[in-house]
C-alpha cells in the first residue's frame, strides 16, 4: 500500500488530520481543561497529539472513550491522552468524533 499511496502523501495527509484534530479541540475545549502538550509545529510533531485532561485519570478516560463512543486512545497517567488519527484508516469524520469524544467524556 506504500508503494500505492506513496509516503509523501501519506505524510501530507498525517498532517491535515493531526491539524484538524487540534483546531478542532482548541475550538471545542475552550473553557474545559483539556491542553493540547504536542508541538503545534507539524514539523515537531509526529501525527498524534497528546493532551492534559485536568483532573482525572488518563486511563479512566481512555476506557470511557472505547467503551461509549468507539474511540482508541492512548493514556499516559496520570492525566494525558494521546489521540492519533491514522493517515491510512481515519477519516476526516472519525477525527472529528474523536474530538467531539474527549470533550465529552472530560466534561462537556
Amino acid at each position: 500500500i506504500f508503494d500505492e499511496v506513496g509516503m509523501v502523501a501519506l505524510r501530507d495527509r498525517s498532517v491535515r488530520l493531526t491539524g484538524y484534530l487540534e483546531a478542532l479541540l482548541d475550538g471545542m475545549a475552550a473553557g474545559r481543561p483539556l491542553r493540547v502538550l504536542t508541538p503545534r509545529d507539524p514539523q515537531r510533531r509526529g501525527a498524534q497529539l497528546s493532551v492534559r485532561i485536568g483532573a482525572g485519570s488518563a486511563h479512566a478516560v481512555c476506557e470511557r472513550l472505547r467503551r461509549e463512543h468507539g474511540v482508541v486512545a492512548d493514556a499516559r497517567e496520570p492525566d494525558v491522552v494521546r489521540l492519533a488519527p491514522v493517515p491510512l484508516y481515519c477519516t476526516h469524520h472519525d477525527t472529528w468524533r474523536a474530538a467531539k469524544a474527549l470533550v465529552t467524556v472530560v466534561g462537556g
